[in-house]
C-alpha cells in the first residue's frame, strides 16, 4: 500500500498501464541503498533541472521516479523495458517532470464541490 502523506504521480504508459511515479525525498532515503543509479539520477536532476534537449536524460529521470515509487514492489521494469514502453510524447514527459517538481495541490475526490 501506498502511503497517503507521498506525492505520486500516475504516469500512462503506451501499452495502456499507468504506474506511480515519486520524488519524495523519504522514498530516495531508501532507493541510496538498493538503486544507488537511480538515485543519482533522481539527486542530479533535482537540484540541477532536466536537460529537456536531452532524451535520455528526460527518460533516466523519468525511470528514477518510477523505480523511487515501485521500490518496494516486486517485478519492476528494468529501465530498457520502460523506455521502450514510455510515453513518446516528450512535451507531455516535460509536464510529468515540472508536475513532480512542483506538484500542485490535489483535492480529494468528491469533497470539493465546483461553485
Amino acid at each position: 500500500m501506498k502511503n497517503p502523506k507521498i506525492n505520486y504521480e500516475e504516469y500512462e504508459l503506451t501499452n495502456g498501464e499507468c504506474v506511480a511515479m515519486s520524488t519524495a525525498p523519504i522514498l530516495m532515503l531508501a532507493l541510496r541503498k538498493s538503486d544507488k543509479k537511480s538515485y543519482e539520477t533522481l539527486s542530479k536532476v533535482l537540484v540541477k533541472g532536466v536537460n529537456d534537449k536531452d532524451a535520455l536524460e528526460v527518460a533516466e529521470f523519468l525511470y528514477a521516479a518510477y523505480k523511487n515509487a515501485n521500490q518496494d514492489e516486486e517485478g519492476t521494469m528494468t529501465f530498457t523495458d520502460f523506455f521502450e514502453n514510455m510515453d513518446q510524447d516528450w512535451r507531455k514527459n516535460m509536464e510529468v517532470i515540472n508536475e513532480m517538481y512542483s506538484p500542485s495541490k490535489k483535492r480529494d475526490s468528491g469533497t470539493d464541490s465546483e461553485e
